[in-house]
């Protein structure tokens, strides 16, 4: 059997919030809230905004584990508690579910996206319901919200134009709000592909309309990250009914870890949303476009435009990967097949990829990367840090690898994590602060990143 795709950024999954009537999805009433719920089966529950994490996590947990339809369950569940507790409540109750459950923790980028689509309920009301998401999860909730938006009649009637992109990501476009800039464009990639039957030429032509490049990057790395998904591992679609905005929808099959383009680099694993909701219709009788070929592992990057091509490539290992059921050595000599513009961005999608497939563990992803040629090593082991600060946001997490890795890669490690930094905290001060956590004789490789000036002598 194929291998699941390893790519940390399954994205785009919709779930159910109007619960009444499943078995799985609980439904408000008067039980205290210290009641212990039977297990194997959610019972009825009134949360509030003052519920606890803790307590919503030991009710999803009791109640979900053990079922066939566990995935199923946990996804409606939390999806469940955002209106009356909060999509901040889900999310931190998905943190504490995750961490005691290595299904759900593997497929955590997916029901963080779930819940930012079933959070999503108006036009009017997408920057607050995008303001409670956090950053767990490769920030899959702020993706969700996002893709929401575009799913809903109000994203999609009249078709795309610049003037509701612009808009749309406007709140964040300032230096000290780039991380969330970037889930945003992200998030609108995702969206523009269901808004467009998952066309990715005429996504990524939607994604042009932004007059921000750093948000046109962002979008099209959304767009790259969605067609590798919806061609590997199926997955629902966020409908949206206008009548109380209910998004309906299974639960994904088996998804798998991939890592997320979206901060630079996702990579991917999900499948046909079937549509883009309402307001479509003119996408919707649009020609296919052929997402993947399993006999040309570099397509579609040498048939999308120049200056689309590099966040293909800091996609297409995900897709080399599924194919070759986690080949390494393979998709290291796809590499070497791009065009020597692209080899270094193709071995990065490698190292997001690598970190993925290596499921945290950090000798592995560095023995993936070791599959790759000497000199292209160190653009792998890029790869694999600014993952896993995509994952966390947590500067000292890239920083604790840097010091495993080869003593050839470290410069580029370091710089890399100062550029992850740089995204995180606008201020100086912060960036000094992060940085001088360094490795001894590498501080001043990740203050270049971080774009600070370099000190006289290291301390």
């Amino acid at each position: 059997m194929r291998s699941k795709l390893r790519t940390a950024a399954l994205v785009a999954f919709c779930a159910a919030a109007s619960l009444a009537a499943s078995q799985c999805g609980p439904s408000r009433s008067s039980q205290p809230a210290d009641e212990a719920p039977t297990p194997g089966r959610l019972e009825a529950h009134a949360w509030t905004p003052q519920s606890s994490p803790d307590s919503i996590a030991a009710w999803v947990l009791a109640g979900c584990r053990g079922r066939a339809d566990k995935g199923d369950c946990v996804e409606k569940a939390l999806i469940s508690t955002i209106g009356p507790a909060g999509v901040d409540k889900s999310m931190a109750a998905l943190l504490i579910v995750a961490a005691k459950d290595e299904d759900i923790s593997r497929d955590g980028h997916v029901y963080a996206h779930g819940i930012g689509i079933a959070a999503y309920t108006s036009p009017e009301t997408v920057g607050d319901a995008f303001g409670r998401c956090t950053t767990d999860f490769q920030s899959g909730c702020y993706h969700g919200v996002i893709q929401g938006y575009f799913a809903d009649d109000a994203g999609g009637t009249g078709g795309v134009t610049a003037e509701k992109l612009n808009a749309l990501c406007a709140p964040y476009r300032s230096p000290d709000k780039r991380w969330l800039d970037f889930q945003c464009a992200h998030g609108a990639g995702h969206g523009l592909m269901a808004v467009n039957a998952h066309h990715l030429l005429k996504s990524l032509d939607a994604c042009d309309l932004l007059a921000d490049h750093f948000e046109k990057q962002g979008c099209w790395g959304g767009a790259f990250m969605e067609n590798v998904v919806n061609a590997t591992n199926p997955h629902h679609t966020a409908v949206t009914q206008t009548a109380g905005h209910e998004h309906g929808g299974g639960h994904h099959g088996e998804a798998a870890p991939a890592q997320a383009a979206a901060h630079g680099e996702h990579g991917a694993g999900h499948g046909d949303h079937g549509g883009a909701g309402h307001g479509a219709t003119a996408s919707a009788d649009a020609e296919p476009f052929k997402a993947l070929d399993k006999n040309e592992p570099l397509y579609p990057c040498n048939v999308v435009k120049e200056h689309h091509r590099q966040q293909c490539y800091l996609m297409q290992t995900s897709a080399i990967l599924f194919h070759s059921n986690g080949d390494f050595a393979d998709a290291s000599r796809q590499c070497g097949r791009a065009p020597e513009a692209m080899r270094q961005t193709c071995f990065q999608s490698l190292g997001r990829d690598a970190n993925s497939w290596a499921g945290g563990s950090h000798e592995r992803a560095i023995r993936y990367c070791g599959t790759a040629p000497e000199e292209s090593q160190a653009y792998c082991i890029v790869g694999v840090v600014k993952n896993i600060v995509d994952v966390t946001a947590v500067a000292t997490d890239g920083l604790e690898f840097c010091k495993q890795v080869p003593g050839h890669t470290k410069p580029a490690c370091y710089r890399a994590v100062g550029q992850q930094i740089a995204l995180l905290r606008p201020a100086h001060a912060a960036r000094e602060r992060e940085c001088a956590a360094a490795e001894s004789g590498y501080l001043t490789e990740c203050r270049f990143g971080a774009g600070l000036g370099l000190l006289r002598t290291e301390e």
